[in-house]
């Protein structure tokens, strides 16, 4: 899998302007944020994250100047295939808690796209993945409201009485159970 081509697509799909700066790095960039994409082997990114990050600055310091706001919102990511071992999952992390001129993301062992889905969720607007469907999900909820009376749940859950009615029809289901 091509993690490059994966993570365009994600972030084209958000709204984000992606362009290619070299083969193993992408820009990317909305209203409120700028930030790069590198691929790399693990041991390229423990010895040139600092200099793609440098370089990346460099070739931006004149759109950086002129936008306070994307000057405040960096990113560098760099994303890789490789399994880091224990000293490597350690530098990995000194990386990421490098906050010097941009905030660092770095993700390793990436085989599938959910994982450059994963890596990039800091760039997308949050996923509700809960299917809530027709009379399974009613039926879930009913379960789910078992310590109420019933009769106040059938309150609820009837979609032709009104905000008033509900209210009133609740209160007196739940009167007629302390009673």
């Amino acid at each position: 899998m091509r993690i490059l081509e994966e993570a365009r697509n994600v972030l084209t799909k958000y709204g984000y302007s992606v362009s290619s700066l070299t083969g193993d790095m992408l820009q990317f960039e909305d209203e409120t944020l700028l930030g790069f994409i590198c691929e790399m082997p693990l041991a390229s990114i423990v010895q040139s994250w600092c200099d793609r990050q440098d370089e990346f600055l460099k070739r931006n310091a004149t759109l950086l100047r002129s936008s306070a706001l994307k000057s405040w919102n960096l990113y560098s990511v760099f994303l890789s295939s490789g399994i880091p071992n224990e000293n490597e999952k350690k530098q990995l992390v000194i990386i990421e808690e490098d906050f010097r001129a941009s905030r660092k993301i770095v993700h390793a062992a990436i085989e599938t796209a959910s994982d450059v889905m994963r890596a990039l969720y800091p760039f997308i607007p949050i996923q509700n993945i809960a299917a809530v469907e027709g009379t399974d999900s009613l039926r879930r909820l009913r379960g789910r409201l078992t310590g109420l009376p019933s009769q106040a749940v059938d309150v609820l859950l009837d979609e032709h009485i009104s905000e008033d009615s509900v209210l009133k029809s609740f209160q007196e289901a739940h009167e007629t159970k302390a009673n």
